[in-house]
């Protein structure tokens, strides 16, 4: 079937995009004090928060509040991460659909 709607604008560099089912990158690694910015680059809705597997931990220590509706062309950009470790972001809607965030010092 034909795309429809207008075309859809790919992330800058540096962003975690989203296709059907999946992100653009398995492992974001970044820098303590640094944010990540995610953008629906799909035409699916995704449901982002922390967590894995599909399931999002509202409760969680990351600096991702709640959880996020992700429409066609979203973006959004966390808190700042200000605790080294491995943590991991999720879509409700695609359970398969999880990202590595490394936080480095």
């Amino acid at each position: 079937l034909p795309a429809a709607g207008a075309d859809l604008t790919k992330p800058p560099a540096g962003t975690v995009g989203m296709v059907h089912e999946d992100f653009s990158v398995e492992t974001v690694t970044i820098h303590r004090g640094q944010r990540v910015v995610f953008q629906n680059d799909s035409r699916w809705v995704h449901i982002l928060g922390a967590g894995r597997g599909g399931h999002i931990d509202e409760n969680s220590t990351e600096p991702v509040t709640a959880f996020h509706l992700m429409q066609q062309n979203d973006v959004y950009t966390t808190g700042t991460w200000n605790t080294p470790g491995t943590y991991y972001m999720t879509c409700s809607v695609h359970p398969e659909m999880t990202t590595k965030i490394v936080v480095l010092p």
